[in-house]
């Protein structure tokens, strides 16, 4: 049997150094109570505080993960919530992760990793050939080059060819590419799985800038090149003439309003002075818009007149905000010239804005502006695409995400004309120029447009 325990023993009175620390100790105590306490009720608090929707949607959550038969993580979870989400936005809107986010950042400087080729949707055919890319600089023996309109039916060694006829293959065998890596491409010019009548280019995989500015004449060609992290770019004559073009006449490719395209059209001005020449094409093309600031920087050149010019207004009512420039550099680079414009259905945003203000400042007038149309119905007027919305990205400088919204439609400078969902079409008095796709090889559209320019 085992004893009791006395009901009083024999203890010493407690010294003041003990007991000062078992003060100490209830008070740290009763302080990580009180702090939990506090938690506990800001928790239960924020939740009852909270919007209904994400409360809903925090339950659904917890629901998901504690009773579902197959293991959904956080970032599953969240990534398919903003996904649904993003199913209320247009098409020009969207969600960026944080490498997504510095993936368009990059591009939006016009920084790429790869060869530099840009291919029609679900196709092996070439739309673009990257100016300042690896593909670019890349010649045969016999000084054949990679060209819009071209197909790229294989990849790999010059002993061993991975066939790329359809773009499933092409996508998968370009992602097998790591950057340094060397590679021959076999390019044909008559047909998606053609490897008969091809030419074979060496290039290497690299980080590269691309240049979104091309300006040609008869006797030679310039764009802006770049060191390998995009700095110190300078102004280069990068090929013999072009073909198509007669003395006197000048030609500018725009590819889009990003990275160095305003320093680029600036460059593009002064060797149009430099030349003498007194016709200029400028071709957009297949150019889908991009960045505001650039556009206000190139409408400088193109829009005649002194003082401040509203390039376009975007808004509504009270909300509604004027994009000018003050001054003009069209006298002194263009003014005298006769200008015409090229454009296509994939001719978009700030590409659009720049002919309205150029055709409301009078540079040019629908008769100088030539559309470009690739199948279709034979009756169907000839169009740009018709986007007269303005995007604005927001950033989290926290996570490092963002997200690109529709913010305001965008007017002309007259304050009316928005040209979203209909572009500017033949039927307002531009030409039509009827092409198979919208990078035929050899460009042939080019010839027919500039025939058109000299006999008008």
């Amino acid at each position: 049997m085992r004893a009791k325990a006395p009901l009083y023993t024999d203890r010493k009175p407690m010294n003041k150094k003990t007991a000062k620390a078992l003060k100490i100790a209830s008070v740290s105590v009763a302080s990580v109570l009180a702090a939990a306490l506090f938690f506990v009720g800001g928790f239960f608090t924020y939740r009852l505080t909270m919007d209904d929707g994400l409360r809903s949607l925090l339950w659904f959550k917890e629901q998901v993960q504690e009773h579902y038969y197959e293991e959904i993580s956080d970032e599953d979870f969240w990534q398919a919530a903003i996904g649904g989400a993003e199913g209320l936005l247009d098409a020009y809107s969207c969600y960026y992760s944080a490498d997504e986010y510095d993936v368009q950042q990059n591009s939006d400087r016009g920084v790429y990793d790869g060869l530099g080729l840009s291919f029609f949707t679900g196709t092996n055919k070439i739309y673009k050939v990257a100016v300042g890319s690896p593909v670019f600089d890349a010649k045969d023996a016999a000084g054949g080059r990679a060209e819009a309109g071209m197909y790229l039916t294989g990849i790999g060694t010059e002993g061993q060819m991975t066939d790329t006829f359809t773009s499933a293959a092409l996508a998968e065998r370009v992602a097998s590419l790591p950057l340094g890596s060397e590679c021959v491409l076999r390019l044909s010019r008559a047909a998606a799985d053609d490897t008969q009548d091809c030419i074979f280019l060496s290039v290497t995989s690299a980080t590269y800038t691309e240049s979104f500015v091309l300006y040609a004449t008869s006797e030679h060609t310039y764009a802006q090149l770049f060191g390998e992290y995009g700095f110190l770019g300078s102004w280069e004559e990068v090929g013999g003439g072009m073909p198509a073009l007669e003395e006197g006449e000048a030609y500018i490719r725009l590819v889009q309003f990003s990275g160095n395209a305003a320093q680029g059209f600036a460059l593009a001005a002064e060797q149009f002075q430099k030349d003498g020449c007194d016709t200029l094409l400028l071709d957009l093309r297949n150019n889908g818009g991009g960045n505001l600031g650039i556009l206000l920087g190139i409408a400088y050149y193109l829009v005649p007149g002194e003082g401040t010019h509203p390039i376009l207004y975007a808004g509504d009512g009270d909300r509604r905000v004027s994009y000018s420039v003050a001054g003009s550099g069209y006298e002194e680079y263009f003014g005298g010239s006769e200008i015409c414009i090229a454009a296509n259905s994939n001719t978009a945003s700030a590409s659009e804005a720049l002919m309205g203000a150029m055709l409301h400042y009078g540079t040019v007038g629908y008769e100088d502006i030539y559309l470009v149309k690739a199948g279709g119905a034979a009756d169907a007027p000839a169009r740009t695409y018709g986007k007269g919305i303005m995007q604005t990205t927001y950033a989290n400088r926290v996570t490092g995400e963002a997200v690109k919204l529709t913010t305001a439609r965008i007017y002309w400078p007259d304050g009316t004309t928005c040209i979203q969902g209909k572009g500017i079409t033949s039927a307002d008095g531009a030409h039509r120029v009827d092409a198979e796709t919208n990078a035929d090889y050899g460009d042939p559209a080019l010839g027919e447009i500039l025939a058109s320019v000299r006999t008008a």
